[in-house]
């Protein structure tokens, strides 16, 4: 292998790893339903499938890395490398019954990377979220011999994943292919409650520490059939067994008081548990997906995902969660792919539609979300880079119930870079 390109394969893996930090202290979401579980599954972010309502089963491309299935790395080119980052920023307003509020925030997206290793083995690594905690929230109550109750919920952290992704061309049209991935982080969960009318009950807060560390496996296959005039149609699948992934917890019970400068000072401790292993069983998952395309004309694909979140476990607890299933449809059209001409013809135009029956399970009822994304793949000139912009329109919850309904908006920036590197020039 020449030096240079042994050079870049060195650089790949540092540069995600000097990224590690920075994912780390990142506020990625804002939603009172991120206490359950592991938090807020993490969606497919890379630009491309968040446009398509995070399909991607049977999705297949040269030019992104679409790590929904590890099979579709297969489309890569034998002599190209693929580079994808991204950015993305959410809106959020939060309403109940009694109030609303809305929060945003921004992050760090996705960084990927795809190669060939032979002509019927490609890989991929990257670094992409996998479930996020950001809440809080507050409740009141009114008791006879303490008066008024405030009852604050806080929680922040999650869980990012580092995955090595190898697809193998088994015939010319199947491929099958593996994600390793690695899962770390850590989540803070903080409950507190205040008594400001009483002077002789003293306020308490209980903090639960998590972290995180082990590997997780998921497989996919890909089957083209290919028809006549460029047009195929895709078939895909995709399933990740139950995984237990080794945790460890730790927790502080204290008493305080708040002085009348505001400042808190801590009275007693009621208990202190040290860190203690654990394991946290992540449920199975399945899916199949469809897609019928005409090479750079239109693509239409669609998604059928199901989880068994009820036999999730966290040392050895369960949650209020349920089967989930999400259903979600997305295309893509470019009017002229090489009308160098109009700019405006080479663009791809992108519309997703999603509805997702939700593990969340409270006070009876099972949360339901949905929503629309639209997006678009700008190519830069006199590159073979693409400018990819998305956005997310949904809705999650109810205010039925006491419970809160989320209104979001969904942006993500995102960068595909396409390089011939596994080339020999030739001079004359």
């Amino acid at each position: 292998m020449p030096e240079r390109l042994t050079k870049r394969y060195l650089l790949l893996p540092l540069f995600i790893l000097c990224l590690v930090p920075a994912l780390n202290a990142q506020i990625r979401i804002a939603s009172p339903y991120s206490r359950y579980g592991v938090g807020d599954i993490s969606g497919n972010n890379n630009a491309w499938n968040f446009s398509l309502g995070q399909t991607g089963i049977a999705l297949r491309s040269s030019s992104h890395v679409n790590y929904s299935n590890p099979a579709s790395y297969a489309g890569f080119d034998s002599l190209s490398f693929v580079f994808e980052g991204g950015f993305s920023a959410e809106s959020v307003q939060l309403t109940s019954s009694l109030q609303s509020t809305s929060r945003s925030y921004a992050s760090l997206g996705y960084l990927s990377f795809g190669f060939p290793i032979t002509k019927w083995w490609k890989t991929a690594l990257g670094l992409v979220p996998f479930s996020d905690v950001g809440y809080n929230v507050a409740s009141y109550e009114k008791s006879a011999s303490a008066g008024n109750i405030i009852m604050l919920y806080d929680g922040s952290g999650g869980i990012n994943r580092f995955f090595w992704g190898n697809a193998f061309s088994i015939t010319k049209n199947f491929s099958v292919g593996v994600n390793i991935s690695y899962l770390f982080g850590n989540s803070t969960r903080e409950s507190v409650v205040f008594f400001p009318d009483s002077l002789h009950t003293m306020n308490y807060k209980i903090d639960n520490y998590i972290t995180v560390g082990d590997f997780y496996y998921s497989f996919g296959a890909q089957y083209k059939i290919k028809l006549k005039k460029e047009m195929s149609i895709i078939l895909g699948a995709v399933f990740a067994p139950n995984t237990t992934i080794a945790a460890q917890a730790s927790s502080l019970a204290s008493t305080f008081l708040i002085g009348s400068t505001g400042v808190e000072t801590t009275k007693d401790t009621i208990a202190m548990v040290d860190a203690y292993k654990g394991s946290i069983l992540l449920p199975w998952m399945a899916g199949g997906g469809i897609t019928f395309q005409k090479s750079d004309k239109f693509l239409i694909t669609a998604d059928y995902r199901y989880q068994n979140w009820k036999s999730y476990r966290a040392f050895g607890l369960s949650d209020s969660l349920a089967n989930s299933y999400m259903v979600s449809l997305g295309g893509e059209i470019v009017p002229n792919a090489d009308n160098y001409g109009s700019y405006v013809a080479r663009i791809r135009y992108r519309l997703g539609f999603y509805y997702d029956r939700t593990y969340l399970l409270l006070r009876g009822r099972q949360l339901n979300e949905y929503g629309v994304t639209l997006g678009f793949g700008l190519p830069l000139r006199g590159m073979k880079t693409m400018m990819n912009i998305g956005g997310q329109f949904g809705s999650r919850g109810t205010t039925q119930g006491d419970l809160i309904r989320e209104t979001y908006f969904k942006f993500v920036l995102g960068f595909s870079i396409y390089e011939r590197w596994f080339h020999k020039k030739k001079y004359f």
